[in-house]
């Protein structure tokens, strides 16, 4: 039996050995067919299409790393950011 919604997996970016916590970036794959869709948090706290997992896997290791995270950390992260950028004025 098929699910009704495709499989999302959320991973957060970090750098020089932080934690998922302190993510500095997000990115997700919804596992559509025939192909997943990768998007990233950008700028504006919106998600847009990147290229960043393909990349990694066929590139290897680059500037930063990630970690698979659950759905409910990803958007604790978002809600942080997202209440930082208002009292910011952003």
């Amino acid at each position: 039996m098929e699910q009704d919604e495709p499989l999302v997996q959320y991973f957060a970016l970090i750098k020089d050995g932080g934690t998922a916590e302190e993510a500095t970036g997000l990115v997700r794959r919804t596992h559509t067919k025939p192909l997943p869709t990768d998007e990233a948090i950008g700028n504006d706290l919106e998600w847009h299409p990147t290229e960043y997992l393909e990349r990694y896997y066929v590139l290897g290791s680059m500037d930063r790393e990630h970690v698979e995270i659950a759905a409910d950390l990803a958007t604790q992260l978002l809600e942080r950011w997202r209440s930082q950028a208002a009292a910011r004025g952003d």
